[in-house]
């Protein structure tokens, strides 16, 4: 499909801002921030993300996902422009809320347009393989922006943020040309308030669903802490160079996309069950193992930890797009994503202050217990309702 082929550019040319936020930590603590106030402005980004992701949910129910996903890039685009124009912690905290809005005009918007456009053509079911190949293209800009990003923030560490600007306006410019016909409902205020409070009804009495919240809140959590706080530092402790970090970057990036791809046989062959338990299972345990380890012998175990990661989200968007309303996917997936981002965005200033107070390789073990524990939760409460 034509059409697909343009979600896989924009995917693309998203990934590509790797050129900037390969070094993020590390550009952030260059200007003065600690771990609390990076772990503050996270949390600021994941709480902002929260509390737009349902009413942007609502919006494109009703006046097109394809609509929505073009305006979450731009909002996108405007962050990576403040990050370089304003290098403080106020740019900064600005350039959180612009893309944490970006993120939440998106959030539901892309994989409900993906769906949809696989449901018109009756092919449906490679939702999951469409969903890995998106992340997989992402993964390919990663691979070829993380070296050279890196390289680039060693000598000039702002343009990388001025390239990902123009990155992003490129895929809000693949997605605007995606050709996807659309029936606008009526854009009242009880129409919008019909869709709003039916789909997050919907989606709270669902216990499959809130499973996926549970299992998201723990990956988010382990994701987030380790990408935005630890790497990059951690890997600067066991002697790599800032320049080879983007290298790094691109080795996992790779690892990541071949997984996202054949995720959906993996998942099949397996079992949704089994794959959820190596979803949860599989970062907890290597971000533990990493908690005793100060040499380079760690990068393999990063690379096992980011394919779990990039196995999580075909898994999870499929078993979440099974249980939604079609008429209101955006709506239940935004809800799905405010309950993991609003608890995930309280929780990040605290790991952000007790990494300041214990030290990453201590923060490693508590991160890992606290994934598994939370996981196992949403496992069992999958599997209760699953088998009930």
């Amino acid at each position: 499909m034509n059409e697909l082929k343009k979600i896989y550019a924009m995917s693309f040319f998203s990934g590509l801002s790797a050129a900037a936020t390969v070094t993020f930590t590390l550009y952030f603590l260059s200007h003065g921030l600690n771990q609390a106030q990076i772990g503050t402005l996270f949390g600021v980004f994941m709480v902002s993300m929260a509390v737009f992701n349902i009413p942007t949910g609502t919006i494109a129910d009703i006046f097109g996902h394809k609509a929505s996903v073009a305006v979450g890039l731009f909002f996108q685009a405007i962050a990576f422009l403040l990050f370089f124009l304003y290098p403080n912690y106020i740019g900064f905290l600005f350039g959180m809320l612009a893309d944490a809005v970006g993120l939440a005009f998106q959030t539901g918007a892309t994989s409900s347009l993906i769906y949809e456009l696989l449901h018109k053509e009756n092919l449906h079911e490679d939702f999951q393989k469409v969903i890995g190949r998106v992340g997989a293209y992402s993964l390919a800009g990663v691979v070829i922006a993380g070296p050279i990003g890196s390289v680039i923030y060693k000598f000039y560490p702002g343009v990388p943020y001025l390239l990902s600007f123009f990155f992003f306006i490129f895929a809000m410019m693949a997605i605007y040309i995606v050709k996807w016909e659309f029936v606008k409902r009526p854009p009242t205020l009880s129409n919008y308030l019909n869709i709003l409070v039916g789909g997050v009804h919907s989606t709270l009495k669902n216990r499959i669903l809130i499973a996926t919240v549970l299992v998201g809140i723990a990956l988010s959590v382990n994701r987030l802490v380790f990408n935005q706080n630890i790497s990059q530092p951690y890997q600067l402790s066991i002697g790599i160079d800032v320049a080879y970090i983007g290298f790094t970057a691109a080795i996992v990036a790779a690892a990541q996309a071949f997984i996202s791809i054949n995720a959906y046989k993996i998942s099949r062959r397996i079992g949704q069950s089994f794959s959820l338990l190596l979803i949860v299972a599989i970062p907890s345990i290597a971000v533990i193992i990493l908690s005793f380890i100060n040499s380079l012998l760690a990068i393999p175990l990063i690379l096992i930890l980011y394919m779990g990661h990039a196995f999580r989200d075909p898994v999870i968007s499929h078993i979440s797009q099974e249980e939604i309303d079609p008429n209101k996917r955006s709506t239940m997936a935004s809800t799905i994503s405010f309950l993991v981002s609003i608890i995930v965005g309280l929780l990040l200033p605290f790991w952000g202050k007790g990494i300041d107070l214990f030290g990453i390789h201590s923060s490693l073990f508590l991160l890992g217990a606290f994934s598994f524990i939370i996981g196992a939760l949403g496992l069992m409460m999958f599997e209760t309702k699953r088998t009930g």
